[in-house]
Parts: C-alpha cells; structure tokens; sequence
C-alpha cells in the first residue's frame, strides 16, 4: 500500500512540474520576458542609433485598451511608412493594468519596425499596473533629446494617485523645460489632459506655468479622450494636440522641421 501511495504521489509531482506552464497562478503575477523588460529605454539606445535627416516624423496612437485587431493593423500600417523615426503611445496600453493585458498589448507593439516609446495611462494603473509598466517600460516620468528636440513624458493621472500633490510632478517638469544647449525646443507628452477631471485642479495653473515659462514647448499631446483635437486651452500659444484612440482606425502622424510641425490624419 505505501509502495503505491509512493507511486502516486511522484505521478502528481510529475504531472505538476509538466503542467506549470499551462496555468495562471494569479492575474497579478509579473513575469515578463526580456523582451517585454526596460522597453523604453532600450528603445530609446535604438533611437539613437538610426541615421536621420532635418524632418522627425512621428507616428501616434493610444487608447488601446482591448483593441487588439485595430493595433495589429495600425502596426501594419505604420510600418508601410519608411520615413517614420519612431512611434509614441500616449498610454491606456492595458484596461485594467493586468500584467496579462501588458503583454497581450506589447506583442503587437514589439512587430514594429520603429522605436516606440509609451506614457503611462490611467487604466494602466489599476491593480498593480504601476508595478507592471515599471518593469516593463520603466520610470513613469522620462525624456529623451532627439535631433535637438526634448521630448518629455509625464505621468499626469492624478486621480490614481488620490490627487496627493504630487501628480503630476511640476518640479521634474521644469527641471527638463529648463533651457540649455542640448535642444531647441521639447515636446511634452501625457495621458490626462490638464483641463480633465482626472487631472489634479490644484496643479493646472502651476503645470500650465511650466509649460509657458521658457517659450520653448513646441506642442503637447495627450490622449485620454480618444478623439482628435487641435485646440488651445489657455491664453498662450501652446498647442495642445488629442491624438486619436486606435479604435477610429486612424493615426496622426506629426511632422517636425525647423522648430515647426504640422499634424496629418491617416487612416487605416
């Protein structure tokens, strides 16, 4: 009898460690890949290392959510266009911030042929999202210089965060708006749109200060609302952008040339 019981137990062990990676343990468990670690900045050191020429053109898109058929073609599409530079997301990259969802998502990001870097949404904070987009793109505030233009990425979902003070963070903002050599103007990109109930109404007048304060912000451009807008909200010559939400099967492509732009619609 024992000898059997032994005998079934090493079945079970067995049958256990052959299975292991057929299911879930739970929604919430991290375990990505390399390839799904430290995007953002990996793609950034790929940035650098393309040939470019006077014109930064940029494809965006965001809102993704669970749209996995209309990010499947808007990649075949932006990969169509060989004179795209890279590709910006401005975030909602997961719906309810599941690990999961990160990767279900990135898989159809990871097929394209450009660098492309992703804001943090507020839908990728639910749960434990945060965590989630730390180890897979990485901080939630970062920038990079590319052919003399700053462009900034800003965590503004202020209500994830209980509206605490502190989000978006004005002092690392003006930090990287602060003038000097290295650039000429900077694009700021976020998810919540400064004039949005998620963002933190304490903050707007000292976010929109610092985004006036140098005259050098070129544009901003947020997602969030998934349609797409050119408008101005404040008194100033800021131009704020609403890019559109991959579900209207249209992208805008935005071109930069001597510290001038101009925003295209294309659709796919």
């Amino acid at each position: 009898m024992r000898t059997i019981i032994k005998i079934v137990l090493l079945i079970n062990v067995f049958l256990l460690l052959a299975c292991e990676d057929m299911f879930d343990y739970s929604p919430y468990a991290i375990d990505f890949s390399d390839e799904n670690r430290n995007v953002n900045q990996r793609n950034i050191e790929k940035l650098h290392a393309r040939e470019n020429d006077d014109t930064i053109s940029i494809a965006f898109t965001g809102d993704t959510h669970r749209f996995f058929d209309e990010t499947e073609l808007f990649v075949s599409a932006v990969n169509k266009n060989k004179a795209i530079d890279f590709v910006i997301h401005v975030g909602d990259i997961a719906d309810f911030g599941l690990p999961k969802q990160y990767l279900w998502a990135n898989s159809y990001l990871l097929k394209l042929n450009f660098p492309y870097f992703v804001v943090i949404g507020n839908h990728d904070l639910v749960g434990n999202g945060s965590q989630a987009y730390l180890e897979m793109f990485g901080v939630l505030n970062y920038s990079f210089i590319y052919n003399s233009i700053k462009f900034v990425f800003i965590n503004t979902n202020s209500r994830e965060f209980k509206y605490s003070g502190d989000v978006p963070d004005i002092q690392w903002l003006d930090n990287q708006l602060q003038p000097n050599f290295d650039f000429t103007m900077a694009v700021v990109v976020f998810h919540v749109q400064p004039t949005d109930a998620d963002f933190d109404a304490s903050l707007e007048e000292d976010f929109h200060n610092s985004l006036s304060r140098y005259n050098n912000v070129l544009f901003t451009v947020h997602g969030h609302s998934h349609g797409h807008e050119i408008y101005y909200p404040y008194a100033d010559s800021i131009t704020y952008v609403n890019v559109f939400g991959v579900e209207n099967k249209k992208y805008n492509l935005i071109k930069i040339s001597n510290n001038q732009f101009e925003v295209e619609t294309v659709e796919f």
